[in-house]
């Protein structure tokens, strides 16, 4: 078992160094990422370096090329990381846990929500639940969210496995905790959250579940 906090502190201490590895988002990721009306908010959770909102063409978005992005993680290096290199009139960073119930009151609702890499330094599906829940809170009418885990369950990773934890250092530094969850666990727990459109696809590292809202029909 492990906490947020403990993350926190491993991001904080390799913060620059995994910046530096994730210069970009995967052309796999990408792929599932939705086409925005103009001016779309979208709310990044797990932030950490800003990379998704790189990866909008942001010409496609509106005559001024902008959109509302937010963008909020549990690390404080990261969110310094991420403000040097992505500051602008239309993007807001905050130093926050996805857990913490403070965090979400006021965020308001948006047209994307991510969370890339994110479930899996949660510690319980109790949290997975709880997150999941508060994300579908903050959806407009037919927005959609993209999760994303690291697909732990390999066998290269059973040496660092204890049940359903892992801690797996990070190039040769300190480790990070990490929960496997499996696509049918996550699938499970979106549908217990309230969502009905759900899409999962796993490569050979990732899962992926892409969650939609559908607008009510009236008539």
């Amino acid at each position: 078992m492990f906490d947020t906090q403990k993350i926190a502190a491993v991001y904080d201490q390799i913060g620059l160094y995994f910046s530096a590895t994730r210069p970009r988002l995967s052309k796999e990721v990408i792929s599932l990422l939705p086409k925005l009306p103009a001016h779309a908010r979208i709310l990044d959770l797990g932030c950490g370096n800003g990379v998704l909102l790189t990866a909008f063409d942001r010409r496609s978005l509106g005559e001024d090329g902008s959109i509302n992005y937010t963008g909020l993680d549990i690390s404080r290096a990261m969110i310094d990381e991420a403000r040097s290199r992505l500051a602008g009139p239309n993007t807001k960073f905050i130093l926050a846990n996805v857990l913490d119930p403070q965090t979400w009151p006021g965020l308001g609702k948006y047209d994307f929500i991510a969370a890339l890499a994110v479930f899996h330094h949660l510690p319980t599906p109790d949290d997975h639940i709880k997150l999941l829940r508060n994300i579908k809170q903050h959806l407009n009418p037919a927005a959609s969210a993209l999760i994303s885990v690291w697909n732990l369950n390999q066998a290269k990773f059973d040496r660092y496995r204890h049940g359903k934890y892992l801690s797996i250092p990070f190039h040769g530094g300190p480790s990070r905790n990490f929960y496997a969850a499996s696509d049918e666990e996550l699938t499970e727990l979106a549908k217990q959250a309230g969502f009905s459109n759900i899409k999962t696809k796993v490569t050979k590292d990732n899962l992926y579940l892409t969650l939609k809202l559908v607008r009510n029909r009236t008539g």
